[in-house]
């Protein structure tokens, strides 16, 4: 059995952490959008389009078509992917930042994930976390209470699973979800 996973939350939740570990438990693939390929190209394409939030929620949206496309591409192949971010957070910031864009009907045209999980961390920790690596002007937009509640709100509608870690180490939360993940659903 093969699936391909969205891990999605906040910056400085432990996505990466946590979607590295379930990759290696389940001998998978720990993929991310916008996708190593545009990793680099990412800060000039946001600065270029710093005045314009639509074109940058587009740019998310192309990035989240290519790699739910390559994520399917494995999956058929019977491989897991675990994917850092995908279409949940992509409507929820662009939402957050006023786009008014009908983007979810773009979203009819996506690779769905089999299991949406949202990973949540009492505030206080994550801001601690984000202020010890040195925040991001993305990572301190979401300091902003208000702000914050839209990226949840939006988040939480999408989410299959999800789970409080700010008790869980890294590895004992990888064990927890992998239990979830392999349940067999109740249909």
């Amino acid at each position: 059995m093969a699936g391909f996973v969205a891990i999605e939350g906040l910056d400085g939740v432990g996505k990466s952490t946590v979607l590295n570990k379930l990759a290696e438990r389940f001998s998978g693939h720990a993929l991310s959008t916008p996708g190593t390929a545009l990793s680099s190209s990412r800060p000039a394409i946001l600065e270029a389009f710093a005045h314009d939030e639509l074109a940058k929620a587009l740019f998310y949206t192309a990035s989240v078509s290519s790699q739910g496309r390559h994520a399917l591409s494995l999956v058929e192949r019977g491989e897991w992917v675990f994917m850092d971010r995908y279409w949940a957070s992509t409507l929820a910031y662009a939402k957050a930042r006023g786009v008014s864009a009908e983007l979810a009907l773009l979203g009819q045209s996506l690779i769905k994930p089999d299991i949406t999980i949202l990973l949540l961390l009492d505030e206080p920790d994550r801001q601690q976390r984000l202020l010890a690596r040195g925040p991001t002007a993305e990572d301190k937009e979401t300091f902003d209470p208000v702000f914050r509640g839209c990226v949840m709100d939006e988040l939480m509608a999408h989410a299959d699973i999800s789970l409080n870690t700010t008790h869980f180490t890294a590895d004992a939360l990888a064990i927890e979800l992998e239990q979830m993940i392999r349940r067999p659903s109740c249909s």
